[in-house]
């Protein structure tokens, strides 16, 4: 069989394509080792900032991972897009990312325990705004408040779970208070 320079470039770039897709970091002991050489450790309180934890998984993703790996962090950062939850349980997927757009993204998936029970999340239309959706037992709607909005500066607990296309992943996410935020942002 006689591969053509085209099929061999194309089958390269699709090797290629599929290991960015698939990167799931092992957190070996010398990933741990690099965190700790190349990173400056997580904060007591585990609160990062969107830029610092981006920035880590730019200049040295095998440490970033040692470092976030089987943890729960806290990301202090603005919401750049809001879209409804699809699989997996998901009921919200909340990206924050700078508003240059340089730097990676961070992708906090809400869960359908991380929202009041008898209630739901509504994206709206043009996907700027999440409100919260209050129902009685019938399923009436009680209230609706708005729960997120692009632009906002939020801070969003979540297991780190993986990169994924560029994004770091975080999972089981909830949005922290107004007040938690203030006090993150002090320390």
């Amino acid at each position: 069989m006689h591969i053509t320079p085209r099929t061999l470039l194309l089958l390269t770039s699709l090797i290629c394509a599929s290991n960015l897709v698939a990167q799931d970091f092992p957190t070996t002991k010398i990933a741990k080792m690099d965190a700790a050489s190349y990173l400056q450790p997580l904060p007591e309180n585990r609160a990062v900032r969107l830029k610092v934890i981006a920035g880590d998984f730019a200049a040295h993703p095998d440490a970033a991972v040692g470092k976030y790996s089987g943890k729960r962090i806290t990301v202090i950062g603005r919401v750049s897009a809001l879209s409804q939850g699809s699989g997996e349980n998901k009921v919200l997927v909340v990206t924050m990312q700078d508003s240059s757009g340089n730097l990676l993204a961070v992708k906090a998936n809400f869960l359908y325990g991380s929202i009041p029970a008898n209630s739901e999340i509504q994206i709206s239309q043009d996907g700027s705004s999440a409100t919260i959706l209050h129902r009685d037992r019938s399923g009436n709607i009680l209230s609706q408040d708005t729960y997120l909005s692009v632009d906002q500066k939020v801070a969003i607990k979540g297991d780190f779970k993986e990169v994924k296309v560029g994004d770091i992943v975080l999972t089981a996410c909830k949005l922290e208070s107004k007040e938690k935020l203030h006090q993150l942002e002090i320390k």
